[in-house]
């Protein structure tokens, strides 16, 4: 009781309460003053905050150890779920391929995508990265601010690129379920990446909570201490000032500090998420771009039959896979044909198959020009499925599927019933003769103009399908020109129109399609407009363009030259001319061997012209005008090009 009693005087210095408290041991503390605790004000006040640390300490434990338990959980289920979609999304990617590509296994499903192009590839790829990456950086030290705006970010361009889709009636129509789910996919993957990022937060910042509230507790005592016993304050500041760090600077050691690893983990994470987002960037202004352009040549579609001009989308078939875009001039549906007065009786539609690498738009213009002078009374256009607004076909493709396809949407959907005289230029050469062969019930004539011979669809195929440089360029010839067969055939005098391109580099292209820089480069530097990059010029740097052309390129030697073949002989009764470049026939004798192999096709051949001017006849004054003097020739009309 003394003891307790000299130890509660305040009146002793500190050398008497030495000397009392060693001869008094019992009246000591059990443990001596914690070095955390600044400033205490009583003999109490030490035993109260050690009273203090030790719960608060078995506080924190307990709390970290909950947290830690739950950290455990949620890594573990993330990962299974993360697995399980990357497991999808690389089972969606092949099945994906093989269906736009290959073979179309979503029509045994009752799905179609009309508007197939390489972005649901690309798409689904980046859904792999993405996923990927939330997979492999999921863990507590890889938190990153950034991380999770790039989520968001990117979740949010994705569905605003759907929803530009949606926005007019043309895509809407045409994008199906599967597009749909693609886009929707792709913002998910982007959303869960988002998802994980904010429990990583919550985890990071429940891990340092406690430490904050012993924190705010430690600074709430110190500061009741400092107002009661200023000279204890001072004497332990002096002790203990140069001590480890306070709460304080732990919290934060704990949020901001990475290890060098962590750091270059979380760098190159970034790094890609920037790439994406750079990507995406590209991508919403590609699709922007498309989207304005394909409402100002479609707002006002269909044009009905009471217009001079007629323009509509056609089924092909009765299961309506998909649609051809269909554009006629004059009284296409009319079938009277009156026989009484050679004057008065109907010229037959004038149908035009545009070439490889261009549409109507372009290849057709002479024969527009002949409507606009009252020389043809009626012509109809057509875009190839891929090309210009006419749908993406379902693979495979072939010459013969084509021309059923157009027969079907004529003659059926649309009740145009002819007769036809058929015009092919390059490529289309070879789908005008199949067509006129499966057709001859209900066409008068052919015309087949600077038209591909079908020993370019078979010259190499399976050179050609590998990568470029094995074969020593795109048709897989040596670097003399050798195709293998001992025989020299040059092809470097071949135009771009009739070249026939490797299908990896057909791919390649089209996978940056997606991107649409060369379209948009289109309108900022060269000032085309939209039926430039939709029908035009621009169109070879479509993604659904590149596709067909893909498409045409797997078959051309396994369909599409047996088409040809098989349907030669059903040409021999056929009306026929032909009109060949002054220019390709000089540069190469193959070429003008190729060109009389056309002339005997049918055993009514009328004529083989060959006019002025290069590949592209419709771009040469004198060769347009002879091109257009053999089909007059052909229907029974050159007086009336030769009248003033």
């Amino acid at each position: 009781m003394k003891a307790n009693g000299l130890d509660n005087d305040p009146a002793r210095t500190g050398m008497e309460r030495t000397d009392i408290d060693s001869e008094h041991p019992e009246a000591q503390p059990l443990l001596n003053n914690n070095h955390r605790t600044l400033g205490a004000g009583s003999a109490n006040g030490p035993a109260v905050n050690e009273g203090r640390d030790i719960e608060s300490d078995g506080f924190i434990k307990d709390s970290l150890f909950q947290i830690r338990k739950g950290y455990r959980i949620f890594i573990h289920n993330s990962k299974w779920i993360l697995n399980i979609l990357i497991l999808i999304n690389t089972i969606w990617l092949v099945t994906t391929l093989i269906s736009d590509f290959f073979f179309n296994i979503n029509i045994l499903f009752g799905f179609s995508n009309r508007y197939a192009s390489f972005n649901d590839l690309t798409l689904i790829f980046i859904s792999i990265i993405a996923n990927s990456f939330n997979l492999w950086f999921n863990k507590l030290g890889l938190y990153s601010a950034l991380d999770y705006s790039l989520n968001v970010t990117l979740c949010v361009l994705t569905l605003f690129n759907l929803a530009l889709t949606y926005l007019i009636k043309y895509t809407r129509q045409r994008i199906g379920f599967v597009g749909t789910f693609t886009y929707l996919w792709t913002s998910f993957s982007f959303f869960i990446g988002a998802i994980l990022d904010w429990y990583l937060l919550f985890y990071n910042n429940s891990i340092n909570e406690p430490l904050e509230e012993r924190r705010i507790d430690d600074a709430n005592i110190s500061t009741f201490n400092e107002n009661h016993t200023n000279s204890t304050e001072n004497r332990d500041r002096s002790q203990y000032g140069s001590g480890s760090p306070t709460p304080t600077h732990r919290s934060q050691l704990v949020q901001n500090k990475h290890t060098l690893t962590e750091w270059v983990s979380i760098g190159f994470r970034n790094t890609i998420k920037f790439l994406i987002l750079i990507f995406f960037a590209l991508f919403t202004l590609n699709t922007l771009l498309t989207t304005l352009d394909t409402y100002r040549l479609t707002h006002k579609l269909p044009i009905t039959v009471q217009s001079p001009s007629y323009e509509a989308f056609h089924y092909v078939d009765a299961a309506k896979t998909y649609q051809l875009h269909i554009t006629c001039y004059g009284d296409v549906f009319d079938q009277e044909n009156n026989t009484d007065l050679s004057e008065n009786k109907k010229q037959p539609i004038i149908l035009f198959e545009h070439g490889g690498y261009d549409t109507g738009y372009l290849s057709a213009t002479w024969i527009e020009e002949l409507y606009h002078l009252d020389k043809i009374q009626r012509y109809c256009l057509y875009d190839r499925p891929g090309y210009g607004l006419s749908d993406s076909p379902p693979a495979p493709i072939s010459i013969a599927m084509v021309a059923e396809s157009l027969r079907y949407a004529l003659i059926k959907d649309a009740k145009i019933k002819g007769p036809f005289t058929t015009v092919g230029y390059d490529l289309g050469g070879l789908f005008t003769r199949v067509f006129t062969a499966k057709n001859v019930d209900i066409v008068d004539s052919m015309m087949l103009v600077e038209s591909w011979h079908e020993e370019l669809l078979l010259k190499n195929y399976i050179q050609r399908l590998l990568p470029p440089g094995r074969g020593g360029g795109d048709d897989g010839d040596d670097g003399n020109g050798n195709d293998g067969d001992g025989r020299n055939h040059d092809k470097t005098w071949l135009p771009s129109e009739i070249e026939r391109h490797n299908e990896f580099r057909l791919w390649w292209k089209g996978i940056w399609s997606s991107l649409g820089w060369r379209l948009q480069t289109s309108w900022l530097l060269a000032h085309h407009g939209s039926k430039e990059r939709i029908y035009g010029r621009d169109m070879k740097y479509q993604g659904r363009f590149l596709r067909s052309k893909f498409l045409e390129s797997v078959t051309s030697s396994i369909l599409s030259y047996r088409d040809v073949t098989n349907n030669a002989e059903s040409l021999q009764n056929v009306k026929t001319s032909i009109v060949s470049s002054k220019e390709m026939v000089k540069k190469s004798a193959l070429w003008g061997d190729w060109q009389r192999d056309l002339t005997k096709i049918s055993h009514k051949t009328q004529e083989w012209k060959i006019v002025e001017g290069g590949h592209e006849i419709y771009k040469y004054g004198l060769g347009k005008q002879q091109t257009q003097e053999v089909l007059l020739r052909l229907i029974g009309e050159l007086g009336k090009l030769t009248e003033d």
